[in-house]
């Protein structure tokens, strides 16, 4: 409502009339611009919101519209919610990745996942465009340079990294600060795009994964995983040594890709002082985001419930040698792409069993 001090202006000629109106349309305009403004800056609706870029038109959310980290930890779809969350920018931005960005700012065992962002322009957010993982301790040598980086240091020592990139860096760029992001909702997953640069398919019956991955189980809130050997290709040879440290994971109802998980052959859980191991875990080792790495031990070598690195296949020949740790122990991280709470594994809800098309399982050790 306008002030009904604009009724003292005087109106008894053609300049006092021009005043008035003048006045009015300015209030008006201060009001209109108050109101854009409040609805276009990053502490109103794009403060809190995922789908931060539905508020400037466009039709459908970007790539990926679900960004979580094991099943129940979201994490930021943009730099809004980065800076909301505790995440920040940590360095130059990298042609095929993005704009790093780091939670609490800093480089440490503790923080072992960089996520990437295109930058900001103007009032629209960067957008995710990037996981890397640090791999601390023990990796495989042989996968450096095809896989994993170059070695690193950090203040906690020598690390190697992988990463995962969800845009198409020969298509866009990802390092643009003049233009929002080209194609925000072309969906695109490629493994280790400044090395083996191995473009993952998006859909489980595409010809290319049937013919270079192994389809493993199905696991609840998961989904069908896909494996790949670099001796030999979908023929899993078993050997700590020849596996792809990225595992894709596809929806048994629409067959689309559901996410991935990072492996590891030998532990890398930073397990909280005085947290019991025992599994499963206990609320001690969920609190917090430690190290970003699933929230157990690890995953046994040998095939012993309840958590063992062969039931992610379905294969009774499955027995890998070569883990880095004694007992023989793998890691896994978990990055959803899909709300996958809804995922119970063709054909019936088996709990936390995993299921196998073929019917074949992992044969278990006593």
């Amino acid at each position: 409502m306008l002030s009904s001090d604009y009724e003292t202006i005087p109106s008894n000629d053609g300049e006092g009339n021009h005043f008035k109106r003048t006045g009015i349309f300015a209030v008006i305009a201060i009001f209109l611009v108050g109101m854009y403004v409040g609805n276009h800056s990053p502490n109103s609706k794009l403060r809190s919101s995922p789908d931060a870029w539905l508020y400037y038109g466009d039709p459908v959310v970007p790539w990926p519209s679900h960004f979580v980290k094991q099943i129940e930890n979201e994490m930021p779809l943009n730099t809004v919610l980065a800076l909301e969350q505790g995440w920040k920018k940590s360095g130059d931005c990298v042609k095929s990745l993005g704009e790093p960005w780091l939670y609490g700012g800093e480089k440490s065992i503790m923080s072992s996942a960089t996520i990437y962002f295109t930058p900001q322009v103007g009032y629209k957010p960067g957008y995710v465009s990037a996981i890397e993982v640090d791999y601390y301790g023990y990796i495989e040598e042989k996968l450096v340079g095809l896989f994993f980086s170059e070695e690193r240091t950090s203040k906690d020592g020598k690390y190697h990294s992988v990463a995962v990139v969800l845009r198409d860096a020969s298509k866009q760029d990802l390092c643009d600060t003049e233009s929002p992001l080209a194609y925000p909702y072309e969906e695109y997953l490629a493994i280790s795009p400044d090395f083996a640069n191995m473009v993952v398919p998006l859909q489980e019956d595409s010809p290319e994964l049937k013919e270079n991955w192994k389809e493993g189980s199905c696991i609840p809130q998961m989904g069908f995983h896909y494996a790949h050997d670099v001796v030999g290709g979908k023929d899993i040879t078993y050997k700590a040594e020849n596996l792809v440290p990225v595992v894709p994971m596809y929806d048994s109802r629409d067959g689309k890709l559901n996410g991935v998980f990072f492996a590891a052959t030998s532990g890398k859980q930073q397990w909280p002082d005085g947290c019991p191991t025992t599994l499963p875990p206990k609320p001690c080792a969920t609190a917090g985001p430690f190290n970003y790495w699933d929230p157990v031990e690890g995953l046994t070598e040998a095939n012993k419930p309840i958590f063992y690195f062969c039931s992610n296949f379905c294969d009774s020949s499955c027995r890998f040698e070569g883990s880095g740790s004694t007992p023989g122990m793998y890691a896994t991280m978990h990055w959803h792409f899909r709300d996958t709470t809804t995922e119970k594994c063709y054909p019936t809800d088996r709990g936390p069993r995993p299921f196998c098309r073929s019917g074949e399982y992992p044969v278990l050790e006593v």
